[in-house]
């Protein structure tokens, strides 16, 4: 059996060996200091960023624009209420209106048929406000595009709620649903005013 050579007791046993990279002092320069050789790398040299003036920073969120997203948020989530209240409050007038309810059979199904109904419309409703809950937030970063989107939003629910206001009028159990349009087409007018008072217009961009 054979014994492992020494590589450090034959000179010649290590000449396979390679010193394992740098740095490596370096003779002297003129000056009398060493210099150091770094070996595989290199250096990198990074310019400072030029300080940004305070005119192109970002001007602070407003409050108005806080309180405009919130109001939006608030009125899209009391228009979903609004249908579903109108149903359930008069489904005795709706089915008294109904001249083929006539047992107790029907008067169950016709109750059935109205909350499904209020159920529809609820979603619907919930489909319809998605929108003004999205662009609200947007409208929280400043993006105009989302400010006038809700305007335009804002044209179209007023005008939805001014229906439903009409019909719910017109029903027997009219307080709710009506307390409700009559607060989400303030709420509507209240958002949009907020959104393009003069703090809110320096935010937009």
């Amino acid at each position: 059996m054979t014994q492992p050579q020494n590589p450090w007791s034959n000179p010649d046993a290590g000449a396979g060996w390679q010193n394992p990279p740098g740095p490596y002092p370096v003779p002297p320069d003129t000056g009398g200091h060493y210099q150091v050789s770094h070996v595989g790398q290199a250096s990198f040299s990074m310019a400072p960023l030029a300080p940004v003036p305070p005119q192109e920073l970002a001007p602070p969120r407003p409050p108005t624009i806080t309180a405009a997203m919130w109001i939006w948020i608030a009125a899209a989530v009391l228009s979903v209420a609004v249908v579903p209240v109108m149903l359930l409050t008069n489904t005795e007038y709706f089915l008294d209106q109904d001249g083929a309810i006539v047992t107790d059979e029907d008067r169950q199904a016709g109750e059935l048929g109205v909350r499904v109904m209020a159920l529809m419309f609820g979603f619907a409703m919930l489909v319809a406000a998605a929108p003004y809950v999205a662009f609200a937030i947007v409208l929280r970063n400043g993006q105009n595009w989302a400010r006038i989107l809700l305007t335009i939003l804002a044209v179209l629910g007023f005008l939805s709620m001014t229906a439903i206001l009409v019909i719910a009028l017109a029903a027997q159990v009219w307080q709710p649903a009506v307390t409700i349009s009559v607060v989400v087409i303030g709420l509507t007018v209240a958002a949009v005013v907020l959104q393009f008072l003069p703090a809110s217009n320096r935010f937009v961009r």
